[in-house]
């Protein structure tokens, strides 16, 4: 394959297939053995030789690349990519040859380290801002990237040049010039124009003098102030142009007004400044010379090339080495030698300097190709050789097409060839085997320096790293280069020897090129080294290069006992500096010695290795505590505590000093017993609350409700402090001013020092008398409620009971900490465990702990353990208590725990107490794994947090977001303060990894059981309802409601009620048959001849499906005939409906005969609500033959209720009656009685609900018992069952007069009675469904509780009404219209 690099992207298709003729042969064959094209190689990085052309469109350059790419080519063998350049910028070059990947942006040539793609430049033009690029490059690298060659052997000049014939011509004249010297132009004293043309000869050509291409404002200044010929410009507004005759001639000083000039020509390329116009200028003012210039286009076929060769007899401005004009064999007018100084100063009267055009190269070619580098340094070309190649170049360049590459290798090769045998240019060629001193035989082939010649061995001087060593061998003197050994180095190249290395440094491997320093923490003390020798463990040296074992000192982190060689690894908790100097404890540790012989506490402190004041010596090693915190134990010497504090880890007082926030103790003042003051503020505090409570509790207040809403959001203030200051005790290194605001939460846990009071490390009494804080507070508490007792504003006990037990709750967690405090032990840098609070407590070894773990126990069993036991107790009992009388009056003792919440979720207060005490309890149980400790925490107040969410538990909203905004707030604190954890303990690490594998297994392990569990649950077939309530609608639907309210009350069961469940009657039989354990039958009179009903029978029967019969006060079952003629009872409809649910009339009178058979449960409508109760728990103990017999709850005493309920004596009423006691109570939490006598209206009572049902008003009874209320001015609330009819004007009439003959009535009865029921009518009355859905009758009891409004204003107003007796009747019976009124207004 032919190597077309060269042809660059601005040639021609032409010049392409040129240059592929040229290239179809090699140049030098037959004059040299020739490397054929297919064995050429690349370099040794895979890449062919990279040539950079800075010009690309001149033969002077041209030429000679393309001879150095066919001696490579052909002779060397290695492939060549010349790549041109157009734009002729030297810059560039550096940049490409260094490696940078765009040379040619003029901002950010991208320069990166990479290899380079370019090694060679030829004919570069050192100037001053070319050297600023290449240092520039230089720097890039240590030791330089590119490497000068030297100059190619033929300078550059540029000057006036003069034709051969016209100097003959003058010196042949009569009058003879010598026209080659600049003093024979001299206008003074010579006549130079008669040897030269005339000016009107040339004047066609050039260019007018406004279109030249100079930069007036530069030049031709400058020109004017050289020599003062400011006659020679013209001044425009425009800036400063030439003063020229005709346009186009610009007359020099001497012959300006004579105008007998002759002519001098210089060109004007494209786009650029006149070539060298101010030189010609400045020559023709200073040497007085009588020209006239003019400036012709310069380009590739120029006016100024023809005008020169057309007229010859002209001077004109060139350089050499060059062809262009080798017609008239030109030649230099000699000027003085050039003046450095001169020219400096921009006089430019002397020649101009010539220049030595260079070879660059990049310092990766030494090692790529040394042999082409060599050749580089010897290729001297002379001016005759170099124009030799020119002109073959330029003969060629119409042949091929003006292809310069391809003019410029024809030109190469035709001077090759031309040479013959005896070529000038085979010395170039690098000699085989043949190296002198600083060189190394180097094979080619392999690449690398070898010990013996070869036909591809060349010489190459020594790299760094290596030495030159002369030997011999059959063919005579060369060089081999060997590597430096181990321990020697040699940073230059063409070296004959290697340097030792020496002491503080070494050569690790051979061919070192330079020796590395010892490293800190090692020393060598010899020389020749090829290792550094390392200090003893714990200990480094001051700097690089140490020589001795003596600059070994221990390193940071380490301490030397005395004056022993080696260091011990600073303890845990210390500062060890180093070197010589002593440890220090850190901030937050204490540290003494153990081999102290006497310890006095009161002695004043002594460094480490001194004598003290008590002459006792201290000495390492060290015992390391760790302090309750950094202000106690400042930074410094050993034994170190703040101000006035003594003892282990500076953990107490000095006797007679408390202490302060900034660690410190002070002498005992006022401000000092404040803990004893807070005691004493604490429990007179709870004075006022206990008379507030009792007064709320005893007496209704408008502001009850704020006062409620702010102790609650106070409440939940106080337990979140608690908790915060819970995770505050957990390991973590808080930094201020969280740190502050934290350790002011003390004072919540009782975290209190006493050492005013009691002397310095008296713990166990201090622990006692924080126990016996509280039980000091209810002492001295109870005495005040006792001597409250004997005013006549006397307080409840309740309420004593419930500030105590709102107290408690709140403050579960601090006496939680408080009590575990002393198990809340931590491990210190010396394997000794200390009570986290009290570092001067050692656990478990000591007496003194082991006493206060004693207490301990008995603090945890008074505190929480009682507390939570309680609340537990509590809280289950709540149920029940909740639907008794005398269960309502007991939970007004207990308010603290159950007001707080919604009564379905009664039992948060005992989830919450758990949450407390496990946040009080994690810092303790888990002082010895801080991770888990948040990781734990983290999980316990998340848990709360989702449960509280999902319950929705506080009474108020406004609780609920504050409660869970004051979770969602610690949880963000302890992810914030996650970071902090101090978790250097490896146990710990370990822990959390066990910890989390175990999670990562569980989790989906969860998953599988989950979804095992929901399988079985659904492959296993099991009945969705415990019991089917089966009922005649109208004879007892209020009574299975009632069933169903009682059951729910006491057991756990899912019944079935129509209302409820039912939203497809065609699924009933199905309902029956698949989802239903047992079949209730409530059997009233008219249950057996409804067909549904005897259908669930049929089909509980068919399907084997337990029956329990409840058999009511009205019910008889028919004899066998009827059963037998059963089927008449329903028509030919319901009989084919039944059938077609596949229920024969056989099947259902064999269902009767069986239920005939079956023991059941007796139930009399109108008794007692204990006796109902006890009916129903029969049949639910018959549901679950093996569950545990329930036993009744106490009905309300009338005396103790609040609530009255007042029906007729009809069955379904009474059960109505009892619905709505059970809800009522429940929704109110106060006692609720139906009243069925008058004997059962007393005047606690405050509100009376009257159920109005159809035939109320002509029930004597019921007459009664409103007579009875109106006298004990009971206020009534009417409520509506839907069957009750209002009666007209006359009704009342015939009751006031007494014509309507009520049975049990006297007659003069009549008008109050009638009254009464103009009083009961007039209200509102509100709807109350028995027979609905409970969702519908629990909106409808709600509607009903709205119509009390706020409770305890409505008894308080009532009792208003009630102590108004002395009034009159009159009177009275106004007053308690409007309070009716007001009443009835109430609803919403």
């Amino acid at each position: 394959m032919l190597w077309l690099a060269t042809v660059g992207a601005h040639v021609p298709w032409t010049s392409i297939v040129a240059l592929t003729l040229v290239r179809g042969q090699d140049c030098l064959t037959g004059l040299v053995e020739v490397v054929p094209e297919e064995q050429r190689q690349l370099l040794a990085n895979e890449k062919p030789l990279g040539v950079w052309n800075v010009y690309g469109n001149k033969f002077q350059v041209d030429t000679p690349v393309a001879l150095l790419q066919i001696l490579v080519e052909e002779i060397l063998g290695y492939r060549v990519a010349v790549t041109p350049r157009y734009a002729g910028n030297m810059n560039h070059v550096y940049y490409a040859l260094a490696g940078c990947e765009e040379p040619e942006n003029e901002m950010n040539q991208s320069c990166t380290g990479k290899p380079s793609n370019f090694h060679v430049s030829l004919g570069l033009h050192v100037s001053n801002t070319s050297q600023i690029h290449m240092a520039r490059v230089q720097r890039l690298k240590i030791g330089g990237m590119l490497e000068d060659l030297g100059h190619m052997g033929t300078p550059s000049s540029t000057g006036l040049m003069i034709s051969r014939a016209t100097v003959q011509r003058a010196l042949e004249d009569d009058s003879p010039l010598f026209l080659d010297d600049w003093r024979s132009y001299d206008g003074r004293y010579h006549q130079p124009q008669r040897f030269f043309r005339r000016l009107e000869d040339l004047e066609g050509a050039l260019i007018s003098c406004d279109a030249w291409a100079m930069e007036p404002g530069e030049y031709l200044t400058r020109y004017a102030a050289l020599t003062g010929d400011f006659e020679g410009l013209r001044f425009t507004v425009d800036g400063v142009r030439p003063r020229c005759w005709r346009d186009v001639w610009w007359l020099a000083p001497a012959c300006r007004n004579s105008t007998d000039c002759f002519p001098c020509l210089t060109g004007s390329a494209s786009g650029y400044n006149v070539i060298l116009a101010e030189e010609v200028m400045q020559k023709a003012a200073f040497w007085h010379m009588p020209l006239a210039l003019g400036v012709a286009h310069y380009n590739g076929s120029s006016d100024f090339s023809s005008l020169v060769l057309s007229q010859r007899d002209v001077l004109f401005m060139f350089w050499e080495p060059s062809v262009e004009f080798q017609a008239v064999d030109p030649m230099f007018v000699r000027f003085p030698d050039f003046n450095e100084t001169q020219w400096a100063f921009n006089v430019m009267a002397s020649k101009r300097e010539a220049t030595w055009p260079i070879t660059v190269v990049s310092n990766e070619l030494a090692q790529l190709a040394p042999d082409v580098r060599v050749l580089l340094q010897r290729m001297l070309l002379s001016l005759e050789d170099l124009n030799q190649m020119l002109q073959f170049s330029y003969d060629s360049l119409e042949r091929f097409d003006r292809c310069f590459s391809c003019a410029a290798r024809s030109g190469a090769c035709q001077w090759l060839r031309a040479q013959g045998t005896d070529a000038i240019w085979k010395p170039w060629i690098p000699k085989k085997g043949a190296c002198f001193a600083g060189q190394g035989m180097y094979s080619i082939t392999e690449r690398r320096f070898v010990g013996s010649r070869g036909d591809d061995v060349i010489c190459v001087a020594c790299t760094a790293g290596r030495f030159s060593r002369l030997v011999q061998d059959e063919m005579g003197d060369t060089a081999d280069c060997r590597p430096c050994a181990k321990g020697y180095f040699q940073p230059s190249s063409s070296a004959v020897s290697c340097d030792p290395c020496p002491m503080g440094r070494f050569a690790a491997s051979a061919r070192s090129a330079y020796c590395e320093s010892c490293p800190i923490g090692t020393y060598q003390a010899k020389e020749a080294s090829s290792a550094c020798v390392d200090c003893p463990i714990g200990m480094t040296t001051w700097g690089l290069e140490a020589f001795s074992f003596f600059f070994c000192t221990c390193q940071e982190g380490w301490y030397r006992i005395g004056l022993e060689s080696n260091c011990s690894e600073c303890p845990a908790g210390m500062h060890c500096p180093g070197e010589a100097f002593l440890p220090q404890q850190k901030a937050g540790f204490w540290a003494y010695t153990t081999n102290l012989i006497q310890r006095d506490p009161n002695v004043a402190v002594v460094s480490v290795g001194s004598l003290g004041s008590s002459g006792v010596l201290y000495g390492p090693p060290y015992s390391v505590y760790q302090c309750r915190n950094e202000l106690q134990c400042p930074a410094g010497e050993v034994m170190t505590c703040a101000k006035n504090r003594i003892g282990q880890a500076c953990g107490s007082c000095m006797k007679g000093h408390s202490a302060q926030f900034d660690g410190t103790c002070k002498i005992c003042d006022g401000e000092s017993l404040w803990p004893v003051f807070l005691m004493l503020f604490v429990s007179l505090a709870l004075l006022p609350l206990i008379v507030a409570a009792g007064l709320i509790m005893t007496k209704a207040r408008r502001t009850a409700l704020s006062v409620f809403m702010v102790s609650l959001i106070f409440g939940q203030i106080v337990v979140c402090l608690q908790g915060l200051d819970a995770i505050y005790q957990l390991d973590l290194t808080w930094k201020d001013p969280a740190k502050a605001i934290l350790a002011a939460l003390a004072v919540f846990n009782l975290d209190l020092e006493f050492s005013c009071l009691l002397p310095p490390q008296s713990y166990t009494v201090e622990y006692v008398l924080k126990l016996l804080a509280y039980p000091a507070v209810v002492f001295i508490t109870f005495l005040a409620w006792l001597s409250t007792r004997c005013s006549k504003h006397a307080v409840p006990f309740n309420a004593f009971v419930n500030v105590h037990g709102l107290f408690v709750v709140a403050l579960l967690t601090a006496l939680s900490l408080t009590v575990v405090r002393p198990l809340q032990c931590r491990s210190n840098p010396n394997g000794l465990f200390t009570v986290s609070s009290r570092p001067d407590l050692t656990c478990w070894e000591t007496e003194e702990h082991q006493t206060l773990v004693v207490f301990v126990s008995i603090g945890i069993l008074a505190y929480p353990v009682t507390i939570l036991s309680c609340i537990a107790y509590l809280t289950r009992k709540y149920p029940i208590w909740l639907r008794s009388g005398g269960g309502i009056k007991v939970m007004e003792r207990y308010r603290f725990l159950f007001a707080r919440f919604r009564p379905e979720r009664y039992y948060f207060g005992l989830i919450l107490s758990v949450h407390n005490l496990t946040v009080a309890v994690i810092p303790a149980a888990l002082v010895a794994f801080p991770a888990l400790q948040v990781g734990i925490m983290g999980c316990v107040i998340c848990s709360k947090l989702v449960a509280q969410i999902l319950l929705w538990p506080w009474r108020m909203d406004l609780a609920n977001y504050n409660d869970a905004a004051l979770s969602a707030g610690l949880m963000t604190i302890l992810l914030l303060a996650s970071p902090l954890l101090n978790i250097d303990q490896g146990q710990t690490r370990q822990s959390v990894a066990v910890l989390l594998s175990c999670v990562m297994i569980l989790l989906p392990l969860v998953a599988i059981f989950i979804a095992f569990a929901v399988v079985l649950a659904r492959l296993r077939p099991q009945s969705k309802f415990g019991a089917f309530l089966c009922h005649h609608k109208a004879g007892a639907g209020a009574l299975c409601r009632f069933f169903k309210l009682v059951a729910k009350k006491y057991v756990n069961i899912n019944l079935f009620l129509d209302s409820d469940e039912l939203d497809d009657l065609a699924r009933i039989f199905d309902i029956v048959k698949a989802d239903t354990r047992s079949l209730v039958v409530v059997l009233t009179s008219e249950l057996l001849h409804r067909m549904w009903c005897a259908g669930e029978i049929a089909t509980a029967h068919k399907h084997q499906i337990p029956i329990i019969p409840l058999y009511c006060d009205d019910f008889g079952f028919p004899d066998a005939s009827c059963i037998a003629t059963m089927e008449s009872v329903w028509s030919e409809e319901q009989r084919g409906t039944l059938v077609s649910h596949g229920i024969s009339m056989e099947d259902i009178k064999a269902a009767y005969r069986s239920l005939r058979t079956l023991p059941g449960v007796d139930l009399k409508r109108r008794w007692s609500l204990e006796a109902q109760e006890d009916a129903v728990l029969q049949v639910l103990t018959a549901v679950y033959e093996r569950g545990p017999r329930v036993e009744v709850a106490t009905a309300p005493s009338v005396k103790s209720a609040k609530v009255l309920v007042c029906v007729t004596e009809e069955a379904e009423a009474i059960s109505a009656g009892f619905i709505l006691q059970q809800m009522v109570q429940t929704k109110l939490q106060t006692v609720t009685f139906l009243a069925r006598t008058p004997e059962d209206v007393f005047e606690s009572a405050s509100f009376a609900l009257v159920i109005l049902s159809k035939g109320i008003l002509e029930d004597c009874g019921f007459a009664q018992i409103l007579l009875a209320i109106r006298r004990a001015s009971v206020a009534l609330v009417p409520v509506n069952d839907g069957s009750f009819d209002f009666p007209g004007l006359e009704f009342y009439q015939q009751v006031q007069e007494g014509n309507l003959v009520i049975p049990g009535l006297a007659p003069n009865q009549g008008p109050p009675l009638a009254r009464a029921f103009q009083a009961l009518l007039s209200i509102l009355a509100l709807p109350m469904t028995p027979h609905a859905s409970i969702g519908i009758l629990e909106r409808q009891v709600d509607q009903i509780c709205q119509r009390f409004g706020n409770w305890d204003d409505v008894v308080e107003r009532s009792s208003s009404v009630k102590s108004s007796s002395r009034r009159p009747m009159s009177e009275l019976e106004d007053a308690m219209e409007e309070e009716m009124k007001v009443i009835g207004g109430a609803g919403c």
